[in-house]
Parts: structure tokens; sequence; C-alpha cells
């Protein structure tokens, strides 16, 4: 099996979250008026079904675009919580762009709490 482009390694994990801690947490905290979520979690099987799914509707498809989003705000949670999204790209003139027409994936499970730290 070829190793996918963008593998680090586990030390490289700790400090990419230990930066985020460092330069962002405290803003995003403040933004969402409580500790906001850092992390989403998605199983194998949802994972490898999107991926799938986004195969078979679009036989274009070359990769999927990760974006942070707010979740739907509601009158428990009015300023919401960071979440992770993402959608299908294809290449379209020597770039990456998302198609926009197609099905995304959110809903991941937030962290533990979701402002804890890598590892959670």
């Amino acid at each position: 099996m070829t190793k996918p482009t963008g593998i680090i390694t586990a030390k490289e994990a700790v400090e990419l979250s230990d930066a985020w801690t460092k330069l962002r947490q405290d803003a995003n905290n403040i933004a969402a008026g409580q500790e906001d979520n850092r992390s989403s979690w998605f199983s194998i099987d949802d994972m490898e079904a999107f991926i799938k799914m986004i195969k078979e509707e679009n036989p274009s498809v070359n990769g999927v675009r990760c974006y942070l989003g707010v979740n739907q705000i509601s009158k428990i949670n009015p300023k919401g919580l960071t979440t992770v999204l993402m959608v299908p790209t294809e290449e379209k003139e020597g770039k990456n762009i998302d198609i926009s027409e197609a099905y995304g994936m959110d809903r991941g499970q937030i962290g533990i709490p979701p402002g804890e730290g890598y590892p959670n």
C-alpha cells in the first residue's frame, strides 16, 4: 500500500495541536462565549461510505476539502461550536475546486470535552 501524502508523526500532531491552542483557542472561546469545540470524530465506516458516495455521484471527484464551520445556532447554544465539514473537489484549469452541488459531510462527534487538546 502506498503511503498517503501529508502523513505526520504523532509528535508533529501534538506540535500542531499545541500551536492551535497557543494561537487560536482563546479567540475561539471568546467568539463562542464558552469553551469551543476543537475536534470532530467520524467513523471509518462513515468516511468510507462518504468517499464511495461522492465517487459514484461525481465522476470527476479528485479529493475532499475540509472546512471549519459553526454548527447550527440554537436557543440553548446561541453562538454555536466549531465543526469540521468536508466537500468533494474536482480539478478545473489546474486547480482543485469544490463541487458546489455535491453532498458534503458534517455531524462528526465533538471532542470530550469539546476544548480538550490532542490527543483526546
